[in-house]
């Protein structure tokens, strides 16, 4: 652990000397609390990476309703439609807690990595972890029922810049029903119910925006409750 936490460090060092970079024209931004920093509509031209702080990353339906898909902190980088060539984001990017975020023109960004093979890969690794992840997910909203696909976003959110690990083991991540509700794709009512059947089964417990948890205890719920493998019958 103590060396993947040195890796991260490092790699977020190197990528934090490229955002910087004058011949970038980057700006910094220092956010307060519940700003958006881009609409779905927006023309996808720039491209993020967080300093300090938290962004969360919301799809925005035909209705106006919203699904948070993505909770991102220090070291990450957001608003990758624009190095896609996307014409616009898709998505809502909003600061939950007062940040320092870095705007670099993608074009710029994709010229000068050339010359910093380095960052490059750094760059490249993250964004494809993304894209697995993404890829992931949309398995679990087909392939899985709600309680399951909750559990599974627990663990992945007590992963993320929401989620702060305490003394006795457990993490705490702080996050509502209703964003709970969005994430999972359900209907607040339905977390709630799930959320105080797992308090019950002793799993985790609530507070007022957090909830305090196990990821391993969690893991191994959904591995118990997971229907063993049928042996197929032999032909002959």
């Amino acid at each position: 652990m103590a060396d993947d936490a040195t890796g991260a460090a490092a790699a977020g060092s190197r990528m934090g000397e490229v955002v910087a970079d004058p011949a970038l024209d980057p700006k910094r931004l220092v956010l307060s609390d519940r700003t958006t920093l881009f609409e779905p509509n927006a023309a996808a031209l720039d491209v993020y990476f967080i300093e300090t702080g938290q962004i969360r990353i919301y799809q925005v339906g035909p209705d106006h309703s919203s699904r948070l898909v993505d909770i991102l902190g220090p070291g990450d980088w957001f608003g990758i439609a624009s190095l896609a060539g996307g014409p616009v984001y898709g998505a809502r990017a909003v600061a939950v807690s007062p940040s320092v975020v870095w705007q670099v023109p993608a074009e710029r960004l994709l010229t000068r990595a050339a010359s910093k093979p380095e960052a490059a890969t750094e760059l490249i690794r993250q964004l494809a972890a993304r894209l697995q992840a993404a890829h992931d997910l949309a398995a679990h909203l087909v392939f899985d029922d709600c309680n399951q696909r909750l559990i599974e976003t627990l663990i992945r959110f007590s992963r993320t810049a929401a989620a702060t690990a305490e003394d006795n083991g457990e993490i705490q991540l702080r996050i509502t029903h209703q964003q709970l509700a969005e994430a999972v794709g359900a209907a607040r009512e339905t977390v709630s119910l799930a959320l105080t059947q797992l308090r019950q089964q002793n799993l985790l417990r609530t507070g007022r925006n957090r909830l305090c948890f196990r990821p391993e205890a969690l893991q191994q719920f959904i591995r118990r409750s997971q229907p063993a493998t049928q042996p197929q019958p032999q032909t002959n």
